[in-house]
């Protein structure tokens, strides 16, 4: 693992993670029974409380969460296929598994 990597992983998350819950917070409804419609209120801003990154890497974007307050659970997920970085997200105090 280089240092280059592990350092452009985690700023590209950090940049993505602001897209990626304003996509998600307003569709993810755990405790409605419908989906929200223009009459409904807006959801609270940590609607979204389980997340499985199915690729996780080096657990950047469970990093990217945690770093931008998001009061999440998050699965980080490594594909068998792939290099294990497992021990690196244990490390980093993620939880995480391996994964076919």
């Amino acid at each position: 693992l280089r240092e280059a990597d592990f350092d452009e992983d985690s700023i590209s998350w950090r940049l993505m993670i602001q897209n990626y819950w304003s996509l998600l917070s307003p569709l993810i409804f755990s405790d409605h029974p419908k989906r929200p419609g223009d009459e409904d209120p807006s959801p609270p801003f940590n609607i979204v409380r389980n997340v499985m990154d199915m690729n996780a890497r080096f657990g950047g974007f469970n990093a990217a969460l945690l770093d931008a307050g998001k009061s999440v659970w998050v699965m980080n997920v490594v594909p068998i296929e792939k290099p294990s970085y497992l021990p690196l997200i244990f490390d980093r105090g993620f939880i995480g598994i391996l994964h076919d």
